[in-house]
């Protein structure tokens, strides 16, 4: 279990689990289907790691 003490760490926890869900649902409805699910996964860890390095950065200046 995580322990996150600052903002950043617990959005990206949130993000590493909410982004997928999100976008699970939203690629289930398109032709893709069955395979857009499993698409999502991938896809919303990459966009919670974009995230996350835009965070380091921001907070890095």
């Amino acid at each position: 279990m995580q322990r996150s003490l600052t903002k950043g760490p617990i959005t990206g926890s949130i993000l590493l689990f909410a982004l997928p869900l999100m976008l699970a649902y939203l690629l289930s409805a398109t032709p893709l289907g069955v395979t857009g699910i499993w698409l999502s996964v991938p896809i919303g860890w990459a966009l919670a790691d974009a995230i996350g390095i835009g965070y380091y950065l921001k907070k890095k200046q």
